[in-house]
């Protein structure tokens, strides 16, 4: 029996692997407890992943660390083990989570990813999105609830069915028939992006008219205060006031955004729009939403024109284009100097956000030179901004 550990936000995760039997479980007991012991930690979870067999000297190792863990977990139970402990009573005394399938992404086509996830097609029927996170498991469920809660507000939302591990994280399975993403249909046609706007931006609007109760999703506003603190060491004290001023003067909503929309999360399906990120949801004024979309299409590649094509698979240019189209769409005008007026304050927060987030990096090698462009952009633009409100 090979037995690991690893800690993660004050838990222990104590991995066993292979058989726990007579032969080794007076062994594997003393490993174990020495672990805890050298590891003081709130809580204890003990990852059965590859724990193949377990023998009643095993199971009277398990009773001994649940008397001293009363909240000890076990999780990844194999369905034979499972079955094990279910029989001699362990699943009324302990939390015991049964194994998720697993699924492989090899030699499925990439679809898109996000911030916190890549998306793939496993078959006709089925699209599977893996996290980045090792430990996604919050991340997903928040995320299924946040699908649950739009999907009866009447967005049209793909809901995850399933939960699965890939490698040594997580997925989630969802069906969606045939369809594909907006990114893919401004690949497949450049030239001309109006069907790939209307869907992205009858999407948003649906999810815009959405007023949300208080409390229900993080509020945008606060999170942007937030930023300005973040970044107020970087720009001088007056452009510091400047910003947080207009932001505070943004009216509180309680309107649905959803945080991080971009192409690659809409898919189309037999003509009609799907959402399928939502771990972003939040409220608050359209224009922090209108913010983190220039970031996305505009924002971080301006530094690097390559960056939009590794994120979204076409090329600046098209990015540049398609925001411009997506933004008069969305206010329903082709007046420039209306779009552009709206852009500018769009472009406060984007700037804002990316300051922020390439402060925090200080060791990504392109944060100097992006910390450097978001200063110069908001010193312009905080000069002529009086509101980000429209």
């Amino acid at each position: 029996m090979d037995i690991t550990y690893r800690i993660d936000q004050e838990i222990l995760y104590i991995a066993v692997e292979g058989r726990m039997d007579a032969s080794n479980a007076d062994e594997a007991e003393e490993k174990i407890f020495h672990i805890k012991n050298a590891n003081p930690v709130k809580h204890t979870v003990l990852d059965a992943d590859l724990l193949e067999y377990i023998s009643s000297a095993g199971l009277r190792l398990l009773l001994r660390l649940r008397k001293e863990e009363p909240e000890l977990a076990i999780v990844n139970v194999a369905p034979d083990v499972y079955e094990v402990l279910d029989m001699t009573g362990f699943t009324d005394m302990v939390r015991i989570e049964k194994a998720y399938p697993r699924m492989s992404v090899q030699g499925c086509e990439f679809l898109a990813k996000g911030a916190n996830g890549a998306v793939y097609r496993y078959d006709k029927e089925t699209i599977l999105k893996v996290y980045f996170a090792k430990d996604a498991l919050p991340e997903i469920q928040q995320e299924r609830e946040n699908a649950r809660r739009a999907f009866v507000r009447g967005i049209n939302t793909a809901i995850p069915y399933g939960i699965v591990r890939v490698g040594d994280g997580y997925g989630t399975v969802t069906e969606l028939l045939n369809a594909v993403s907006v990114t893919q249909l401004i690949r497949n046609n450049p030239g001309d992006l109006s069907e790939a706007a209307g869907y992205y931006i009858g999407m948003l609007k649906s999810i815009h008219a959405i007023e949300a109760e208080d409390g229900e999703f993080p509020d945008m506003k606060e999170i942007a205060l937030r930023w300005v603190d973040a970044v107020a060491l970087h720009i001088p004290k007056e452009q510091g006031k400047k910003l947080r001023a207009l932001i505070e003067a943004v009216p509180k909503q309680n309107t649905l955004l959803h945080g991080d929309y971009h192409t690659n999360n809409i898919m189309v399906q037999n003509g009609e729009p799907l959402l399928v990120d939502m771990d972003t949801l939040c409220m608050g004024h359209p224009v922090f939403e209108l913010g983190s979309m220039f970031n996305a299409f505009v924002g971080y590649s301006e530094l690097d024109h390559r960056e939009v094509m590794r994120f979204f698979g076409y090329d600046v240019e098209t990015a540049g284009r398609f925001w411009e189209l997506a933004l008069k769409m969305y206010l329903g005008t082709d007046d420039e100097a209306v779009c552009q007026g709206v852009a500018k304050k769009a472009m406060v927060i984007g700037y804002t956000r990316m300051l922020r987030r390439a402060a925090s990096r200080p060791d990504d090698a392109v944060s100097p030179a992006r910390i450097a462009r978001c200063k110069e952009m908001l010193a312009i633009l905080l000069e002529t901004t009086d509101s980000l409100c429209f």
